[in-house]
């Protein structure tokens, strides 16, 4: 027996009245969904004669979460603890859900305003508020600017549900998408991963065709904005390349899938085994099928100090989820970096003349380089060599209270170091960016050379692959121990007399999203974003995160 259920849901600012079907228990306890063909037409034209149509081509967040988050009458997206598993729940505390609101990118958004004028701001925008943006694109309206947008709930938004899900596959992978360019379908169709989607309820509640898109589980998707090349003075400059990296990596699936390839989705968004994707406004579960290898929307990245500070300053910034939902995504990318990023391996010691000699392999587990994605991030190790409790020497320690390297003059000016021999010789994995005169520049809009590119490659980067002018490594002379999959760091340590105990190498690696030398870029300017974050940044806990971790004790 069915039951028809009028549920009232916000839709544009009204309240609509929505009829959905009920099952009863004996209908319910049925394990064959309605087939999608007998509940619905086809997809809907969004210029189309329809009772439901709407002024706006993308919607936010919340319409989506009418359905695809859980509510106790439900099973549908929650985990095996009860947790909240839902697209929506797990969505609101990642770095995509708060890419408008990020105080780092608002300060530094204007400090490049200020020093190459306002029109950079459109170019940014389309990744940061990308709803606002490519609705104007779409229309063929004025690309915004920041004093366009700073009080429209589509920016707060930011990188929202219908931006991803309404990407149409033509042109993916192809330069012309790239630098958050991607082509939209021309109809309300939201693409997903699986087959046969069930149509009616979309269609009443926001007037769009949920249709089986199978480039949205593509890394080319993910690249319309993780590929951007900048401008200056004439020069194209590759700012962010993970997904160059990864072509030219053995994690690349797109000449087929291997057992080593892994696409942007199958790392940053956990395989969650099965569930419901969605349940019934009214809070009682749809009768759908339960999707096996249905993917979190908690999209983990690197960038834990960024999630903290939002978290930590969550009413400030005007942020919808609650501060314990970043504190939760922050310990995701911490335990990503410890466990999914590098290993270290430390090779015999050995003493030779009053010298202890060692090498450390730095092996990288990412399909792209590590760092990667923004300039500012940089990984370094810190090598402590010790006999007993005796210190002998160390190498990349850090002052926790500003979070700067010691032995360090000048951070933007570190070498890229094959051999160390005094404290001095800091392994900094990182890429240091020149303007037109050949000085180091965090000012994105000035920059045109990669000065030094020495990021750990992913395993199988080819010198003769694809896209190796982006992506080739930058001032590492002629050192033959870095290649694709990592680097090998030789370590010749004199000795003080007198040391008779066994010795020990510690070797840590740690990451950091935004250096000191960065926030201290913003300090000087006049603009409210930038006081803001550099007030925000001093505020905050600055130890590096950890990414790994090895011993060797010398053999007797």
């Amino acid at each position: 027996m069915t039951a028809y259920w009028p549920v009232p849901v916000l839709i544009a600012g009204s309240i609509a009245w929505c009829t959905f079907a009920a099952e009863s228990a004996s209908d319910s306890a049925s394990s064959d969904a309605v087939p999608a063909a007998a509940i619905v037409a086809g997809p809907v034209d969004f210029d189309g004669d329809n009772p439901h149509e709407r002024d706006e081509f993308f919607t936010t967040s919340e319409q989506c979460a009418v359905c695809h988050t859980p509510a106790p009458g439900a099973t549908a997206m929650t985990g095996i603890g009860g947790e909240d598993i839902s697209p929506y729940g797990l969505w609101q505390g990642t770095m995509m859900a708060n890419s408008f609101r990020d105080p780092y990118f608002r300060a530094q958004i204007r400090k490049e305003s200020a020093a190459s004028g306002e029109a950079v701001q459109e170019l940014c925008l389309r990744c940061h508020t990308p709803m606002e943006h490519h609705d104007a694109r779409r229309t063929g309206k004025k690309r915004p600017r920041l004093a366009d947008v700073e009080d429209s709930i589509f920016a707060d938004d930011s990188v929202s549900c219908t931006i991803c899900h309404m990407i149409d596959k033509r042109g993916l992978g192809d330069p012309s998408t790239w630098s958050g360019q991607p082509n939209f379908v021309k109809r309300r169709i939201i693409n997903g991963p699986f087959e046969n989607p069930a149509t009616a309820p979309m269609q009443n509640l926001v007037n769009y065709t949920p249709v089986h898109g199978e480039h949205i589980s593509s890394s080319a998707l993910c690249a319309t904005c993780h590929t951007l090349h900048t401008e200056h003075q004439g020069t194209v400059f590759p700012e962010q390349t993970p997904y160059l990296e990864w072509r030219n990596s053995v994690f690349s699936d797109e000449d087929g899938k291997t057992e080593a390839s892994r696409s942007c989705q199958e790392c940053h968004m956990a395989d969650l085994g099965e569930a419901r994707i969605a349940r019934n406004p009214a809070g009682f579960d749809f009768n759908i099928p339960v999707r096996k290898g249905y993917r979190s929307h908690a999209i983990v990245g690197g960038n834990a100090f960024m999630l903290d500070m939002i978290g930590e300053n969550a009413e400030e910034l005007a942020a919808i989820a609650e501060p314990e939902i970043f504190s939760q995504m922050a310990a995701a990318a911490r335990k990503q970096l410890a466990e999914r990023t590098a290993r270290l391996t430390i090779s015999e010691i050995v003493r030779e003349d009053g010298v202890a000699k060692f090498s450390i392999d730095v092996e990288n587990l990412t399909g792209h380089k590590f760092p990667t994605g923004y300039p500012s991030r940089r990984a370094w190790l810190h090598v402590q060599l010790l006999s007993g409790r005796r210190l002998l020497f160390e190498s990349g320690a850090v002052d926790e209270d500003t979070g700067r390297i010691l032995e360090v003059a000048d951070a933007l000016r570190i070498p890229h170091v094959q051999t160390v021999k005094r404290p001095e010789d800091v392994v900094v994995y990182e890429m240091i960016a020149a303007d037109p005169e050949g000085e180091p520049t965090t000012y994105l809009t000035k920059m045109v050379e990669r000065k030094k590119d020495n990021r750990l490659l992913p395993r199988g980067w080819n010198a003769a692959g694809p896209h190796v002018k982006d992506t080739r490594p930058k001032g590492i002379g002629e050192d033959p121990d870095f290649a694709g999959g990592g680097d090998k760091v030789h370590f010749e340590l004199p000795l003080p007399e007198r040391v008779r105990g066994r010795l020990r190498v510690i070797a840590r690696m740690y990451y950091q999203p935004v250096p000191p030398t960065w926030a201290d870029a913003l300090r000087d300017l006049d603009a409210e974003e930038c006081q803001r974050f550099v007030r925000l940044y001093d505020e905050m806990d600055k130890t590096p995160d950890n990414v790994a971790f090895a011993v060797r004790v010398e053999a007797r």
